[in-house]
C-alpha cells in the first residue's frame, strides 16, 4: 500500500492525504504479537509504562509499503507517526526542479518522528520505502494525548529527536568538509563497524553486503551514480573492493584514517 499523490493543488492534495490515511486505518489489520514486541523495542516507546504502552498500541494500525513507494511527500500534512517494523525507509529532500537527495536511511524499530507535527506544519521532506517495509502508524493526535500524560514518551521523543539532529548534522558536515571519496570511505567504515567482524585471520579482508543498491547509495552520499563508480575506483588504493553490493576491505584502519582525515573524527 502506498500514499502516492499526484501534482494537484495543495489543499486538494492535503484532503486526499487525510482521506487515504483514514481509509488505510479503517482497512488495516491489528498488530500481531510479533509486531507488538518489535514496537515495544522502539526507542520512542521503550520508556512507557506497560499500561501506557498497551493503551497507545491499541491506536496503531499497520501498512505494508512496496519497494520505492512513497510513505509521505514533501508538503503533505504531518498527521501520522510511522514506526518501522521491518524494511528500510529513506528520507529525502527535493528542489522545485525535482532534484532529490537522500538525507538519511532508517530501519526496524526506528520512528519517522517529524517535529513539524507538533506545530501543525506540513512535512518538510519526503519518505519512501527502499525495500518492502511494514510500518506501524499512529495519528499524532493520539500521540499528543499520551505525551501530555506520560513522561516516558516525552523522554523517548526527545532522545529520538536528538539522535536525528546529530545524524543530520553529520550529513551536513560530510557535504561541507569531506570529499566524495572520504564520504564513501566513512560510510563503508560505519557499515563494517555496525555489523561487527567475525573471527578471521589477520590477512583476510572484512566482507559484508551493502543494504542499498548503488543508485540509493549515491543519493545518500550526495553524488551521482556515475560519480560513485569513479569514487569506488579511487578507494582501491585503501584496500576496498566492491562487486555489486559485496564489499571487501583489506585495511579497515587505513580506510578509517582516510575517511576521517578532513573532519578529524
Amino acid at each position: 500500500m502506498s500514499f502516492a499523490i499526484s501534482a494537484i493543488p495543495a489543499r486538494t492534495r492535503n484532503q486526499a492525504s487525510r482521506g487515504r490515511a483514514a481509509s488505510a486505518r479503517d482497512q488495516a489489520a491489528p498488530l500481531s504479537s510479533h509486531d507488538l514486541a518489535t514496537l515495544r523495542q522502539a526507542p520512542l516507546l521503550s520508556a512507557l509504562s506497560p499500561d501506557a504502552f498497551d493503551r497507545l498500541a491499541a491506536s496503531f494500525y499497520l501498512i505494508d509499503v512496496p519497494r520505492e513507494a512513497p510513505i509521505f511527500n514533501q508538503g503533505d500534512p504531518s498527521d501520522t507517526l510511522h514506526i518501522i517494523l521491518s524494511g528500510r525507509v529513506a528520507l529525502s529532500g527535493s528542489t522545485p526542479d525535482r532534484r532529490a537527495c537522500i538525507l538519511e536511511v532508517f530501519g526496524p524499530r526506528e520512528g519517522l518522528l517529524d517535529p513539524s507535527a507538533l506545530v501543525g506544519a506540513p512535512h518538510p521532506i519526503s519518505a519512501r520505502a527502499i525495500e518492502p517495509s511494514r510500518l506501524a502508524c499512529l495519528p499524532y493526535a493520539d500521540l499528543r494525548a499520551v505525551i501530555e500524560a506520560e513522561n516516558g514518551v516525552c523522554r523517548g521523543a526527545v532522545a529520538q529527536l536528538v539522535q536525528h539532529w546529530r545524524l543530520f548534522l553529520r550529513r551536513l558536515e560530510d557535504q561541507k568538509l569531506r570529499s566524495a571519496p572520504q564520504r564513501l570511505a566513512s560510510y563503508l567504515v560505519e557499515c563494517a563497524e555496525a555489523i561487527g567482524t567475525p573471527p578471521r585471520s589477520p590477512a583476510a579482508p572484512i566482507r559484508f553486503v551493502l543494504a542499498e543498491d548503488r543508485r540509493t547509495l549515491a543519493s545518500h552520499l550526495g553524488m551521482t551514480p556515475e560519480n560513485l563508480s569513479r569514487v569506488i575506483g579511487q578507494l582501491r588504493s585503501c584496500g576496498v573492493q566492491l562487486n555489486g553490493r559485496a564489499v571487501a576491505i583489506s585495511d579497515l584502519a587505513a580506510l578509517r584514517q582516510f575517511g576521517c582525515a578532513a573532519s578529524g573524527h
